[in-house]
């Protein structure tokens, strides 16, 4: 066995291993000059050290650095000295001055592992010391070169090379990043610490003609750090932000293996990645060294890349030009003129790239100058550029969605197998999984990085949301913002960065500045629409805003970008994919129409055109199909949906605690109702933010109901009772309108659970129980007018929500309790609700009774000789009507059931409840309503109601006659609404209800005690009737100034309207502003105390009445 080598010989030998250089003539020529002779370094040495050679050291290293770089090539060839001809024939073929560096530091860094393991730890520490200068030397040396190539020669390759790009530049590096992407830093395996470490894994990458030296996995970690500590302050980002750009482009671009023969090539592009060879021998030769280097390191996890073909799709030796799932670098029409579509996420090339940023982000030297990069943040940037020109921009947008994707949409759902879509859905996912913890790993280095790093980084973001602010609109080209894609992954990412402050008992929601939107600059809220404030008044209030005396909190400012890019990123996305859907609908019903008219149009000359219009909708509903899938990929993800839901359950906490004037929920539980002095923070609260919470929980019922957590559902239930219950904290209706909706799709019958997802939190939560049904009642009456041209049809969709939960708390006993109290102490404003609901009822069953008749009489019409004399047009236009006579009976039909139902439920309820159905300015028209209803339905007129398949039209008259007797029943014993139904000239009749009553009993639709009820009822009215007609009788010829003016009925009460001194009954009156709240003579606004009692009209009738009766008698 050799004895151990001292110090300084441990030193020489390393600098000769490093540098590959020998100051003895007799060595270089003994290893065929592969050792490189520094014969003008050795004579410089051997004259200053009196005639005496010393040996090669690491404190001559700069001098050997600088005497071995020197060496040209080129230029020396013609020299007339024949051992430096030699040298140069020694040297590596297309090795440049980079290549050198790069494989002096690779050596340098074996020599520092083989000192440790060789020596003993005394003996070690001096050698590893001088190696790590030598080290930092290299790293010194390639820095320079890479942005001062020409300071030394050989710093191109040779003009016969592949590569594009031939001269020595920071491009230069890409190869290397790349491979470090591969294997991440999790394969950091270092394959010198090893003692039995091959010759093979110490095989480097020292490059040739066609091909850039690479550091390997291992090494990058370390190189990276050295590189970072040595030019922090000094031009690091000159070093490494060309490579990082370089990577940058080709996510965006596609690959490029940087001969310009690659996928993402182009004659305008410049790149270093040398990584590919033209020959592909070749390539499969280095595929096979890498895998040997990867199985010599002990590194499972590349192996398996390698084995699994993911190393070479990084653009790694031995990958195919095109793997599987790789973009067409073509331009790509729908991306916008000469833009490239690039990666994207159906295979896993992009991890390569993406990985090779996070790495080089882990280090905070590098980190840093990233954000300082001009291109990290494009100060010429618009909407839609600044995600395909800022360094990360293409990194965010790889996705799904189809606007950043759209060949990833077409390869994996244009083929409309249900199967597959779902299969892609699960493979997809799993991709998005990786890339959204990468996208948050790099961002999370960037901010660590120090507070300079953070504040460009928030300046980013809110870029971001400022340049992108017309995203916001109901509609907006394509052209001018940027995608869903960008967007939806900005939003992921930042509501990772907002969890750690979004714990489940809310502890930091104290840390949030509401004064943050009236002073921040990083985007512009000045014209947007405030919840409860005019856009002059949120201006005024930002004027008087203070200066800022230190900058925002980063979880201030994380939350309220977060809340923007729910709006601009989620909320986008989310209408978009709803807009989408409706399309598809509507088109998949048009062309399903045009289908079932065939035998209409077959034989016209226009049947070509059908035909072909059927084949391009049918490939457009298929286009439309893959789109919807691919968004609802992202946007119905797991993960995503349950970050979601932690985010908006937050939020609505959040609006709570901004609304509640003691600032406390929800440490204290809000108080309800809220005063009716809106606190200034909630007033001025962009209202995107409001809409967007509602939004997001509509989509969740929508298409994910069982996403709400326990904790979930509590919020939702507190935040919509909240502010139903305090409806003027919300000054657009439609807002208020959607928290109802939110509620009707989370009680809809769900799996088991036939109350939905919330039911049973609306049921025992203390807020719901407490305010829930005024609330509801209140929003009812509200409905009436949302101040849009379609109100009258708003309120009837309104309507329809609310009455679904009123149907879920029904059996709820504290509910009905607070029903009752309602009822009994707020009874004008109860009578008000009832009426509403009258009137509802009333205009519905009577709408679709009608229509009912029209669509009658067209079938009939159709059915004739005539009609078939018609022209092809004249047809089509005929059934157009036609179907859209069936739509509305279907609408009508549906609201009208609904309503009916809660007309039974409330009509149902004792006391105060049904004591409001039998005030006079309700209970006529309330039997009148019915009566004519049910003679419609069993009258001489229920024949011209039969249509065509009733069932397509939704119209059911047995269910409809069994609700109608269920309203009779349940009010049968008062005697006001037996007198109401004998008043009834227009449609009351005995043998209708004795014909429903015999109808009833066939299809058992009552049973024999509930008819017997009825038909008991109907007796107390002929009786009733009879003395009514007696009575009338009696008065005889009643003079007009007693009769009600709009009725032409004898008044009992009579009151003056004061504006137009207009003379009615008070029951006139009342019924008439229940709906209308003025005076229906001259529309002045009217309210009922205003009407004065005319007593001496009132004493005159009833002297009138009373003689009348009298003279009768006698």
């Amino acid at each position: 066995m050799a004895p151990p080598l001292s110090t300084e010989d441990a030193k020489a030998a390393a600098t000769v291993d490093i540098f590959n250089i020998t100051f003895d003539r007799t060595k270089a020529e003994a290893s065929n000059w592969e050792l490189t002779y520094l014969k003008e370094l050795t004579e410089e040495l051997k004259q200053e050290n009196g005639g005496q050679i010393p040996a090669p050291s690491p404190e001559i290293a700069d001098r050997i650095l600088i005497a071995r770089l020197s060496l040209d090539t080129e230029g020396d060839i013609m020299s007339d000295d024949s051992d430096l001809l030699a040298v140069l024939a020694g040297l590596p073929k297309g090795q440049t001055s980079y290549d050198y560096l790069v494989g002096a530091w690779k050596r340098c860094r074996a020599q520092e592992s083989r000192a440790r393991k060789d020596l003993g730890s005394s003996e070690s520490a001096p050698v590893v010391s001088s190696l790590e200068e030598v080290r930092s030397l290299i790293i010194s040396y390639l820095g320079l070169i890479v942005n001062t190539p020409d300071m030394f020669p050989n710093h191109s390759k040779p003009s016969t090379s592949y590569l594009r790009q031939r001269q020595v530049s920071p491009l230069c590096l890409v190869p290397s990043l790349l491979k470090q992407g591969s294997g991440s830093l999790a394969s950091t395996t270092d394959p010198y610490s090893s003692s039995s470490a091959s010759s093979s894994a110490l095989a480097f990458s020292l490059g040739d003609a066609n091909r850039w030296a690479t550091f390997e996995p291992f090494e990058l970690p370390l190189m990276l750090t050295d590189l970072a500590r040595r030019f922090d302050g000094e031009g690091l980002d000159e070093v490494l932000g060309p490579a990082l750009t370089e990577i940058s482009r080709q996510i965006r671009d596609g690959p490029d293996d940087g001969t310009g023969k690659g996928p993402g090539s182009s004659s305008q592009q410049t790149s270093a990645n040398g990584s590919g060879n033209s020959s592909s021998s070749n390539a499969n030769a280095n595929a096979n060294d890498a895998l040997n280097r990867a199985a010599a390191a002990g590194d499972v996890q590349a192996v398996l890349a390698h084995l699994l073909g993911q190393a070479g799709q990084a653009g790694m030796p031995g990958a195919p030009t095109r793997p599987p799932g790789n973009a067409s670098a073509a331009p790509v029409p729908s991306l916008g003129l000469n833009q490239k579509e690039g990666m994207n996420i159906g295979g896993m090339e992009w991890n390569v790239y993406v990985m090779a940023m996070a790495d080089c982000a882990d280090v905070k030297p590098i980190a840093s100058a990233m954000t300082s990069l001009p291109n990290f943040n494009p100060s010429t940037a618009s909407g839609p550029t600044l995600e395909r020109e800022s360094l990360l921009g293409p990194v965010l947008r790889l996705s799904s969605f189809a606007d950043t994707s759209p060949s990833l949409c077409d390869q994996f759902y244009g083929d409309g197998d249900r199967a597959r879509m779902a299969s892609a859905h699960s493979s997809l996912r799993t991709t998005l999984a990786v890339l959204h913890s990468a996208h948050f790993r790099i961002f999370n280095s960037l901010v660590r990085a120090g507070p300079g790093p953070r504040e460009a980084v928030l300046a980013y973001w809110g870029r971001a949301c400022d340049l992108n602010r017309k995203r916001g609109a109901m509609r907006a080209r394509a052209r001018e913002v940027a995608t869903d894609g960008f967007m939806v992954n900005l939003f992921e990412m930042l509501m990772r960065f907002s969890e750690p402050f979004m714990d489940y008992k809310y502890s930091k929601i104290d840390r949030i500045d509401p004064e943050y939107l009236r002073r921040q600059k990083r985007f512009d809220v000045s014209e947007l629409t405030r919840l409860n404030a005019t856009e002059p008044e949120a201006k005024e209030w930002a004027d008087q805003a203070e200066a800022l005396s230190s900058p925002p909190n980063f979880i201030t400012e994380t939350f309220f970008i977060a809340l923007r890019l729910a709006s601009l990123g989620l909320g986008k996305a989310i209408r978009t994919l709803n807009d989408r859907v409706e399309e598809m609908q509507r088109l998949k019903k048009r062309t399903k129409e045009v289908e079932e008219s065939r035998a209409t149009w077959a034989s016209t000359p226009q049947a070509m055109q059908y035909d072909a219009f059927i084949k391009r909708a049918e490939a457009e509903c298929k286009r439309m199909e893959a789109e919807v899938f691919a968004s609802e990929c992202q946007l119905l993800d797991d993960d995503f949906i349950s970050r979601t839901v932690i985010f908006i359950s937050f939020v609505m906490t959040w609006l709570v605690r901004v609304a509640d004037p003691r600032g406390q929920h929800p440490l204290t539980q809000v108080e309800l109702p809220l005063p009716k002095e809106v606190p200034i923070h909630f007033k001025m609260l962009p209202e995107h933010i409001f809409e967007d919470v509602c939004d997001v929980l509509l989509f969740l019922g929508r298409y994910k109901p069982d996403a709400l957590t326990e904790a979930a559902k509590t919020d939702l239930v507190t935040f919509c009772t909240t502010f139903l219950s305090s409806g003027w904290f919300i000054r657009n209706p439609f807002l208020k309108a959607k928290l109802a909706e939110i509620l009707f799709y989370n009680v809809l019958p769900f799996g088991y659970n036939k109350t939905g997802v919330v039911g049973d939190t609306i049921n025992f939560h203390p807020l719901a129980l407490r305010h829930l049904v005024p609330a509801l009642m209140s929003f009812w009456i509200e409905a009436e007018s949302t101040g849009s041209h379609t109100q009258f049809y708003d309120k009837f969709n309104i309507r329809y929500h609310l009455s679904r939960i009123f149907e879920t708390i029904w059996s709820n006993p504290q509910h009905k309790e607070r029903l009752h109290a309602e009822a009994s102490g707020n009874d004008s404003n109860f009578v008000i609700f009832v009426n509403r609901l009258l009137n509802d009822v009333t205009f519905l069953l009577d709408d679709a009774l009608e229509r009912l008749l029209e669509l009658h009489s067209k079938q009939v019409e159709m059915d004739s000789p005539e009609y078939q004399q018609k022209t092809a047009e004249e047809r089509q236009e005929f059934e157009g009507h036609v179907r859209g006579t069936e739509g509305q009976i279907r609408s009508m039909l549906q609201f009208g059931h609904e309503f009916l139902a809660r007309l039974i439920d409330f009509t149902g309820e004792p006391g105060k409840t049904k004591d409001a159905f039998m005030q006079p300015e309700i209970v006529a028209r309330l039997a009148s309503m019915l009566n004519y209803n049910l003679d419609l339905l069993v009258g001489p007129r229920c024949q011209e109601l039969k249509v065509k398949d009733p069932k397509k039209v939704r119209f059911n008259p047995k269910e409809l006659l069994k609700q109608i007797l269920s309203v009779y029943l349940n009010l049968a014993a008062r005697h006001e609404f037996v007198q109401a139904i004998a008043r009834d000239g227009r449609s009351y009749r005995k043998e209708i209800f004795e014909k429903a009553c015999r109808i009833a009993q066939k299809h058992m639709l009552k049973g024999s005690p509930e008819l017997d009820v009825l038909m008991g009822m109907v007796g107390q009215v002929e009786e009733f009737k009879t003395m009514e007609e007696e009575e009338e009788e009696d008065l005889g010829d009643v003079p007009d100034e007693f009769l009600d003016p709009l009725m032409a009925t004898i008044m009992l009460h009579p009151v003056v309207l004061p504006s137009s001194k207009a003379v009615v009954d008070l029951s006139t009156i009342k019924s008439h502003l229940l709906s209308d709240a003025t005076d229906p003579f001259n529309r002045v606004p009217l309210k009922l105390e205003e009407v004065q009692e005319d007593k001496e009209l009132r004493e005159r009738i009833m002297a009138f009445r009373q003689e009348r009766k009298r003279t009768r008698q006698e």
